[in-house]
């Protein structure tokens, strides 16, 4: 059985983001749930693209198309703001905890590191829409 290119790079990125959530080094209370979190939502990605690829492609082709994006918009948001949310906090408590004698200048590359994420976060959406959901209409 040959699987759908969008398969392969779902497992693919899937990969990388449980490789990315097990190395945070995150607090021992927050640790065990992120990254069961990020099993979970990355198993119903790779289930939701395996299930859509698989039934709902011969079945109502126009219904198909609203299900197919709305589910990988959902999809993203909900494995990626997570994961920036998490990335702003650490970088935040590395910051506060620098040794830097403006306090101001520390709030300043905090907002500096949220505008720049949460740019590459919008960004990160239009080419995760553009791999999977391609250029249709």
């Amino acid at each position: 059985m040959q699987f759908p290119l969008n398969i392969v790079v779902a497992v693919v990125i899937s990969a990388i983001y449980v490789l990315i959530s097990f190395g945070l080094k995150l607090p021992s209370k927050y640790k065990k749930q992120f990254r069961i979190y990020s099993v979970v939502v990355n198993l119903i990605f790779i289930v939701f693209l395996l299930a859509f690829s698989i039934f709902f492609k011969t079945s109502l082709p126009n219904q198909g198309v609203i299900i197919y994006y709305n589910g990988l918009a959902t999809l993203y948001f909900l494995l990626f703001i997570p994961l920036g949310v998490i990335l702003i906090l650490l970088f935040r408590k590395l910051i506060m905890n620098a040794d830097i004698y403006l306090v101001f200048l520390k709030y300043v590359i905090i907002i500096g590191a949220i505008a720049i994420l949460t740019g590459i976060i919008a960004i990160g959406h239009i080419l995760f829409m553009l791999t999977f959901y391609g250029f249709a209409p």
